[in-house]
């Protein structure tokens, strides 16, 4: 075939191709059918879909069907899900795609592992304005770990509490049966007596507790650093000498406060200081010290106990936890001490870290932030 006929139907074939394509393309890029995935909206997004999606306020995101972002609240701006302008999370991806099919709102409470700070959340997916959907997160950590907490409290207390109930009834039972002999009588009362105690610390913890969970800041005024350590360390000689354990408070200069509800700093340090006499051997030092800076005041207790596991040193601070129940029980803990600590700290604004060594001993520092204004200091 001569080549300028190559040339010719070559021409001819290229030319027809492009008129067919032409209304090809232009028709696939106008679709507007439900249920085009790889149709982008031209218009501008519509402001009630903007203010419908601001007005929920925390996670909220506006899609094309195509998964392309148009719209993000402030909040799910920090979610790790998206790549540039594309929703790259299967799962949100998922249920935005089922509300796209159906038409309607869906809701889902999901688990997640990838949402940064998000463990587990109410999703809803809503087809919005023919062209979109909206997809809303409402983060249900907190509130469900919240939850949990409570449960775990009063299946704890229960037990605590049944414990010294029933030693209680079976002790008056030996009481009654045994009122002919004096020995006896002596025995079990002495036995009923410190049931009774417990009962009370725990009584006093669980309300201690409660009180550290729900600060008062109508209580609140400078204190004495000095004094708070003063007191705490009093309340205590008498079972040290006891335990043949030292108590040792360094000086602390008289002008130094902090702003907080001063009964309740004195029982945070308190705990600390019951704690580091409970679990010292005999012979051994407890020491109280505090040091500050221009940004905050550190109490510290230290002991030279047998010290805390390392997988224990976080736990330590949850309610009725104990890292050794028989030796707890021996001592009287009720295992809300730490806890009261935590609560009582952070309701200050302040925090309490843990340096421990198995067999050397533990540390335990209160920081709170220095006020920033002076005033009378007394507690």
């Amino acid at each position: 075939m001569p080549e300028a006929v190559v040339w010719i139907a070559g021409g001819v074939l290229g030319a027809t191709l492009a008129l067919l394509a032409t209304p090809i393309l232009t028709w696939l890029s106008r679709r507007t059918r439900d249920g085009d995935r790889w149709n982008e909206p031209e218009r501008p997004l519509p402001e009630v879909a903007r203010d419908l999606a601001g007005a929920y306020g925390g996670y909220a995101m506006i899609l094309t069907p195509n998964h392309r972002v148009v719209y993000t609240s402030a909040l799910a701006e920090t979610l790790p899900v998206f790549h540039g302008t594309r929703l790259i999370h299967e799962g949100l991806q998922e249920l935005a795609d089922h509300a796209w099919a159906a038409g309607e709102i869906l809701s889902r409470r999901l688990a997640f592992t990838d949402l940064g700070p998000i463990a587990q959340a109410d999703v809803r997916a809503t087809r919005l304005a023919g062209r979109y959907v909206l997809l809303t997160v409402t983060d249900l950590t907190a509130t469900l770990r919240s939850r949990q907490i409570r449960h775990d409290f009063i299946a704890n207390i229960g037990h605590e509490l049944r414990t010294p109930v029933t030693a209680v009834d079976l002790i008056a039972s030996a009481l009654a049966a045994g009122a002919d002999d004096p020995g006896t009588v002596r025995h079990f009362a002495s036995r009923l007596t410190q049931e009774s105690r417990r009962l009370a610390r725990l009584t006093e913890d669980m309300m201690a507790l409660a009180k550290a969970q729900d600060q008062d800041s109508s209580r609140f005024r400078t204190v004495s650093v000095r004094e708070v350590v003063l007191e705490a360390a009093a309340r205590h000689r008498t079972t040290a000498e006891g335990a043949e354990t030292v108590i040792g408070v360094a000086d602390v200069p008289s002008d130094l406060v902090v702003y907080g509800d001063p009964g309740a700093l004195v029982t945070a340090v308190d705990n600390l200081i019951a704690n580091a006499v409970a679990y010292s051997p005999p012979g051994s030092r407890v020491e109280v010290g505090v040091r500050a800076d221009l940004a905050e005041v550190a109490i510290a207790v230290a002991d030279q106990g047998i010290g805390i596991e390392p997988e224990d040193q976080e736990r330590v601070f949850e309610r009725f936890y104990r890292t050794d129940r028989a030796r707890s029980r021996r001592t009287g803990g009720t295992g809300l001490g730490l806890a009261i600590v935590r609560n009582t700290v952070s309701g200050h604004g302040g925090r309490v870290t843990l340096t421990s060594q198995v067999g050397v001993g533990s540390t335990f520092t209160i920081r709170l932030p220095r006020p920033t204004k002076r005033k009378d200091a007394r507690i």
